[in-house]
């Protein structure tokens, strides 16, 4: 019951955050202006790290788990106010389930995550300060990490295997490669720090026997040179 309340507060307050920023940038902001219809500003290059709440889609017993992603972010501005933010980084992420009176199970894996990020910036240019909202595909390679599993039932059931702890990324677990899109928001604080906030959704099926997907959350804080 806790974990149901926990995800539909977390789907309010990214909603009503979402709302409020688009409104936000509508009734306050202006586009940054720029007298040609592409900019000839040179890349920016930076550092990202946040953090991420994740799970996959399933139906019942699953639960989130927090995660870190730290790597390198770049830049170009593209047409008026819509930039290209490329990524890659290091990240950890997973998400743990019990099936009551079957199995229960502890992900955890270690990915590379590229990210060719499309953003719309609203704001002072001068300062470079203003509201970001972002749609990006995304991909990530599963490259470590290990998971147990618990075999909850009758210790006399047929294929009763205990407790083991596998690979994460074995042939009979998870599959490595992820595609999917994440939906952000963020604000630029000023021309070298932003802070954003993503939704993920993965479009992959996570194991060739199942249509599970990853989903979650991230936070990430981005310094440029």
């Amino acid at each position: 019951m806790r974990n149901i309340i926990l995800k539909k507060s977390i789907y309010y307050i990214l909603f009503t955050f979402l709302l409020s920023a688009l409104f936000s940038t509508k009734i306050m902001a202006q586009p940054v202006k720029s007298k040609v219809k592409s900019s000839n500003q040179p890349w920016q290059y930076g550092l990202r790290a946040g953090a991420s709440y994740d799970i996959a889609t399933l139906q019942q017993g699953a639960n989130y788990k927090m995660g870190w992603k730290a790597g390198l972010v770049a830049e170009k501005r593209l047409v008026y106010n819509m930039y290209f933010q490329p990524s890659l980084s290091i990240q950890n992420k997973g998400y743990s389930y019990e099936r009551p009176f079957y199995d229960k199970a502890d992900i955890n894996a270690y990915l590379i995550e590229g990210v060719a990020g499309l953003l719309m910036k609203f704001g002072d240019e001068k300062i470079g300060r203003g509201f970001i909202i972002s749609i990006s595909p995304y991909f990530t390679y599963g490259v470590g990490g290990k998971s147990s599993f618990e075999d909850l039932r009758d210790t006399t059931t047929n294929n009763y295997y205990g407790k083991i702890t596998e690979k994460t990324f074995s042939d009979n677990r998870i599959k490595p490669f992820d595609l999917g899109f994440q939906l952000g928001i963020g604000y630029d604080i000023n021309h070298n720090w932003e802070i954003g906030g993503n939704y993920i959704f993965g479009l992959q099926r996570m194991m060739s026997y199942t249509n599970f997907r990853w989903k979650g959350f991230q936070v990430h804080l981005t310094y440029f040179f």
